[in-house]
């Protein structure tokens, strides 16, 4: 379903920014501004005036039906996909012979589609759509919390699956697979990142995946999980101990819970990421941790698993100010 809110804000903050158009070409954005997942999402957003769709033939009468009055552009091959969208800049363009083209310059994005796109565009000035899609998220409405709770007990279907398969001799990849598994049949529509099943020395790696690697007694094994449900993620990470946990195991997992929840308890209107950071990490260092500390505890999470901001990833983030309300133009 069209929210036709959302499109007009992203073109008021077009024009605020001198940015012409922008080109979706990512599920995260397409399911924003139209409710639906497409298989290659391709729609162009001008800063004024109706927006266009590009689909596959087959796709018309249900994408007009859902979309309403969209203007909708048809391909049956890629190289017909981008000379319609080629066909719909010129037409933005007009007399002026050059325009500024806002694009998401992310993980998901395709390359060789933007490569095809600005040779077929010499006139376009590519650059990050960023400061128009980071702002319009950064406060969900209820429709939106609502689909994230729903994505965070998928999560909780899925952690509570490894319970009976974590033991001696089961391989990292058989319990992800099971993860999977249980998450599908509860809703979940894939996952925004590999699940984690990193066992033994691999639980202290930043990121990981799920190997043959066989799980041993007496392992810490780190289960990370990132689900999708209609489009939206929610993100859960937890510990488990293959037998009776060590003294020292039970200290680094005290000292680990603690220091999320010191920073949580610091958030409030008005705080920096960075003193987020600072609460959790006086806790590592407290208990003699400080130079294991990674830095960007806290992101945001939504039609993404990691939204702006991104400390882990962007370390200017970190002087993002929280803030209060309902509309992120407050």
């Amino acid at each position: 379903m069209l929210n036709l809110e959302r499109v007009q804000r992203a073109q008021e903050r077009m024009r605020e920014l001198g940015i012409d158009a922008c080109l979706i070409l990512t599920h995260d954005d397409y399911i924003y501004f139209f409710g639906e997942a497409r298989f290659q999402p391709r729609a162009v957003i001008p800063a004024a005036g109706p927006h266009i769709i590009v689909t596959f033939v087959g796709e018309e009468a249900e994408v007009k039906a859902s979309l309403g009055g969209a203007d909708v552009r048809l391909f049956g091959t890629v190289g017909q996909q981008i000379k319609d969208v080629v066909g719909a800049m010129r037409e933005l363009a007009g007399s002026r012979g050059e325009m500024i083209v806002g694009v998401q310059m992310w993980f998901s994005t395709p390359a060789f589609l933007l490569n095809l796109f600005q040779r077929a565009n010499p006139m376009v000035k590519l650059v990050a759509i960023a400061p128009v899609m980071d702002e319009l998220p950064l406060i969900k409405d209820d429709s939106e919390i609502a689909l994230m709770r729903q994505a965070a007990e998928v999560a909780a279907v899925g952690m509570a699956a490894p319970i009976r398969w974590l033991k001696p001799g089961a391989s990292e990849n058989t319990v992800g697979a099971e993860i999977e598994y249980a998450m599908r049949q509860a809703g979940g529509e894939g996952v925004a990142t590999p699940v984690f099943v990193n066992s033994g020395i691999r639980s202290g790696w930043l990121h990981g995946s799920a190997t043959h690697q066989e799980i041993a007694a007496g392992d810490l094994v780190v289960v990370d999980l990132a689900p999708r449900y209609r489009g939206y993620c929610a993100n859960l990470c937890r510990t488990f101990v293959i037998g009776a946990p060590t003294a020292r195991q039970r200290e680094l997992f005290d000292t680990y819970r603690r220091a999320p929840a010191a920073g949580v308890a610091a958030i409030r209107p008005g705080i920096r990421n960075r003193d987020i950071d600072a609460a959790a990490r006086q806790v590592f260092a407290a208990a003699g941790y400080g130079d294991y500390y990674i830095p960007g505890i806290s992101h945001r999470i939504g039609l993404d698993f990691e939204e702006m901001p991104r400390p882990p990833i962007h370390t200017a983030d970190s002087a993002f100010i929280r803030r209060e309300g309902r509309d992120s133009r407050q």
